[in-house]
């Protein structure tokens, strides 16, 4: 199954998606935030999109959505004449597991507008230059055989600073190449917490997700992968914060995110509940 497969829900009636939660795309005990997140998010493009496109996106995810159907209602705030703002809700067994608000706009008409960039994007040798990283099983989470992770520096476990670079792709993405797909990307790689933290790995879950559309993805190769950027400023007891970024093959950044995660407890021998 692709990822556009897996995070595509299914029209039912006005504003109400069904969406079947396969197997095999777990952290934990749930699916991973990505995919749901994913699955609001065309949701809402579905219900509120007419040609607007997302600009950002705010969400929580109160609980784990387990394999299996869930129901998304989406709801459309206000439509204006150049924005959309609406919320969606993915809900199992009458409660609410991911919950998401998105803003829709007109994509302005013209060249004449402001545009630049101060942030630099990160150091890396080329993606095909680097292997992959082999995911073996009970190590790494069961939704990362998906994902196609070249890291470049930052791994779980080694005592660094809160900082990881590499690149990241979906092994059978589908042909989407939007909101969803970035949001799922985003969402892939291990907080960068883990890097500073000894084992034994801390269980961690995203609460609260942000994410912000810059350059998107329109003109890039389909095949390229992004190269993410995460680094964690802030750890208290209890919670950390996490500033993530994904730029393109050119040097464009694509997209930010800004989450906030909850540390659980102290676990096992291995990280598979300990992704973002």
């Amino acid at each position: 199954m692709t990822l556009e497969q897996a995070s595509t829900p299914v029209p039912r009636d006005r504003d109400r998606y069904s969406l079947t939660v396969p197997q095999g795309w777990r952290q934990g005990r749930g699916a991973f935030g990505g995919l749901t997140i994913a699955s609001l998010i065309r949701a809402i493009e579905l219900s509120a999109g007419d040609g607007r496109v997302v600009r950002t996106v705010t969400a929580e995810l109160p609980g784990p959505t387990l394999a299996g159907e869930g129901e998304i209602r989406v709801e459309v705030l206000r439509a204006g004449k150049n924005a959309t703002t609406a919320r969606a809700v993915l809900e199992q067994g009458g409660e609410v597991k991911t919950h998401a608000v998105a803003i829709l706009a007109v994509p302005p008409a013209g060249s004449n507008h402001e545009r630049w960039c101060e942030l630099e994007g990160p150091r890396a040798p080329a993606w095909d230059t680097i292997a992959p990283l082999p995911m073996q099983a009970g190590v790494w989470p069961e939704f990362a055989q998906h994902f196609e992770y070249r890291i470049v520096g930052g791994i779980p476990g080694q005592g660094a600073a809160a900082h990881t670079v590499g690149w990241v792709r979906p092994r059978d993405p589908g042909a989407a190449r939007d909101t969803g797909y970035l949001a799922a990307v985003m969402d892939a790689w291990w907080p960068a917490t883990l890097v500073r933290m000894r084992p034994p790995p801390h269980v961690v879950a995203t609460v609260a997700f942000t994410l912000e559309l810059v350059g998107g993805v329109a003109g890039l190769p389909p095949e390229a992968p992004l190269l993410y950027r995460g680094t964690v400023p802030v750890c208290e007891p209890g919670y950390f914060l996490e500033t993530r970024e994904l730029w393109g093959v050119d040097g464009r950044l694509v997209a930010r995110n800004h989450q906030t995660f909850a540390i659980i407890q102290r676990s096992g021998p291995d990280v598979s509940q300990s992704q973002g």
